[in-house]
C-alpha cells in the first residue's frame, strides 16, 4: 500500500508542478492532512456502510475552497475505494512539495519532552548539516531511557542510551569490548 500511495501522491505533485500551484497545494496539503488525522474524520471516511457520494459530499464540505487538484485527488482516492490511503498519500505528496522547496521535516523522538531551547539548537545544527529548512516534529518515548533518535531524509541518527546498551550488551556476547592492552 505504501507504493500505491506514493504513486498516488506523486500524480497529484506533478499536476501541482504543471499547474504551477504547488505551494498553494502544499499549504492546503497539511491543512487537510492534519483534519483527516482527526479520529472522527478518519472513522467517517473508512466506513463501509457510508456511501462514496457521502464521504466525496463530506469532503467537500469541510475543505470547501480547496484546489481543484486537491478536490479532485481526493475523490478519486474515494471513488477507488482507497479513503486509507488518503493521509498517507497526503504526507507523501507534502514530503515531496517540501523536498522540492528546499525543506524537510525531521521526526525526533526522545526520552523526555525538549525545550524550545534546545528544538532551536536541534534544528540550527540539522539545517546546516542537511542543508534546508528544517521542520522539527518532536515525540517522546520513555522507553529510550534518554537521549534522542532523529529520521531525516531517510536517515536515521540514534543517540539513545537504549541504542547504547543495546551494542554493549552485543559486544559483551561476542567477547570485545574494544578494550586495547596499553
Amino acid at each position: 500500500m505504501a507504493k500505491l500511495s506514493i504513486r498516488y501522491a506523486s500524480a497529484l505533485f506533478d499536476l501541482a508542478v504543471k499547474d504551477g500551484v504547488l505551494k498553494e497545494c502544499l499549504e492546503q496539503a497539511v491543512l487537510m492532512r492534519n483534519v483527516l488525522l482527526d479520529g472522527e474524520c478518519g472513522r467517517i471516511m473508512e466506513h463501509p456502510y457510508i456511501s462514496d457520494a457521502d464521504k466525496r459530499e463530506f469532503l467537500d464540505s469541510i475543505f470547501a475552497g480547496a484546489h481543484n487538484n486537491l478536490t479532485g485527488f481526493l475523490h478519486l482516492l474515494v471513488a477507488k475505494s482507497y479513503e486509507n490511503l488518503l493521509v498517507p498519500a497526503l504526507t507523501a505528496f507534502i514530503e515531496m512539495a517540501e523536498l522540492r522547496r528546499g525543506k524537510t521535516t525531521v521526526n525526533v523522538v526522545s526520552a523526555a519532552e525538549l525545550s524550545e531551547a534546545q528544538i532551536s539548537t536541534l534544528k540550527d545544527a540539522l539545517s546546516k548539516k542537511l542543508g534546508k529548512e528544517v521542520e522539527i516534529s518532536s515525540k517522546v518515548d520513555s522507553s529510550l531511557i534518554g537521549g534522542f533518535y532523529v529520521h531525516a531524509d531517510g536517515r536515521l541518527m540514534d543517540r539513545t542510551v537504549k541504542k547504547h546498551l543495546g551494542d554493549l550488551r552485543d559486544h559483551m556476547k561476542k567477547g570485545s569490548l574494544g578494550w586495547s592492552d596499553d
